[in-house]
């Protein structure tokens, strides 16, 4: 029987892609690390905003020799299908989650369970109301309803009648960023907080508000928008009665919606955060985890004010379009 040699023992695992090659005399070999399995699981995985926290990820996997996971739901209101999410990966055997929770208080106990089995969770974008949450990353929301109370004033000259367009009233991020924008202007009488109002995830629901709002308030000078889907329906309603530049909106994010109205004239500004940033630091945060390392319990990510002019500033370029960079 054919003796096989050193040598060609290393060249058949060289094919299996575990070795570099020939060892050389002495040199003691170790067994290649096992691959990391993380799960992210995202609001809305078909959501412009969270496919750029997947390129984050991605990138971050690539880096550190990840074997990534990418699910979610497909609307930001289902946190019952979440949690389900979350079971299935850790059964899976995911090392752990970087998950964005649809709520605040539902997912603990996903996230719990998960601890439980042995899997590290990294919160990214939404907090999670669990001691058991390894770290979290995202914005500071209520500064950031700060930064667009300012923007707002500047562009409305300080004085007015203005509403407020959320998500839902359940939503911890949308209510931290109002609380920014009522204490900014707390002190400043010129300013009157109409109402707040919340059109939910359904198609077109925040337009049909922002119509009623339009009709109903009479001499409206502006509306701050709480996220993506309220900014850009607001938007289509505002130029659909001919009142852009008349009624000021202040948005939040940037999807390609958002920029277009910005360009525009329909948006006078938006604050921006940096997904990408947000997905890469969730899976690096998870690795260092998983690998017992000391992690940040809170990690703050960017946001910016951007208007018609920023927005073509180049450092506001590598927010806006980090996959082309």
């Amino acid at each position: 029987m054919m003796r096989i040699g050193a040598c060609m023992l290393v060249s058949l695992v060289l094919m299996a892609g575990l070795l570099n090659g020939c060892s050389r005399k002495g040199e003691i070999r170790t067994a290649p690390e096992r691959q990391t399995n993380v799960a992210l699981i995202v609001k809305d995985r078909s959501g412009e905003f969270w496919k750029t926290v997947k390129m984050g990820a991605e990138a971050a996997a690539k880096e550190f020799n990840v074997n990534l996971m990418f699910d979610g739901t497909d609307s930001e209101t289902d946190a019952s299908e979440q949690s389900a999410l979350v079971e299935k990966y850790v059964a899976y055997g995911a090392n752990a989650i970087v998950l964005a929770s649809e709520d605040y208080v539902k997912l603990a106990k996903a996230v719990e369970a998960a601890d439980r089995k042995g899997a590290s969770v990294i919160a990214i974008e939404s907090e999670v109301d669990s001691p058991k949450v390894r770290s979290f990353i995202g914005i500071d929301n209520y500064e950031a309803g700060r930064q667009a109370a300012r923007k707002m004033s500047e562009v409305a000259g300080a004085k007015g009648s203005f509403v407020i367009i959320g998500h839902s009233s359940g939503d911890r991020n949308s209510a931290q960023r109002e609380k920014g924008i009522r204490d900014e202007w707390a002190a400043t009488p010129g300013i009157k907080i109409e109402e707040t109002v919340y059109c939910g995830s359904e198609k077109g629901s925040c337009k049909k508000k922002t119509e009623e709002l339009l009709m109903r308030q009479g001499q409206l000078d502006g509306i701050l928008a709480l996220n993506a889907a309220a900014s850009a329906e607001a938007a289509s309603e505002i130029e659909a009665m001919n009142r852009q530049g008349k009624v000021k909106l202040v948005a939040f994010d940037n999807s390609p919606e958002e920029l277009e109205w910005l360009q525009e004239g329909v948006i006078q500004a938006t604050v921006i955060q940096n997904p990408f940033s947000m997905g890469y630091l969730g899976v690096k945060t998870a690795v260092d985890a998983i690998n017992r390392e000391k992690v940040a319990k809170r990690t703050v990510t960017e946001t910016k004010v951007i208007d018609a002019e920023s927005m073509f500033w180049s450092d506001n370029q590598k927010m806006l379009f980090p996959f082309v960079q």
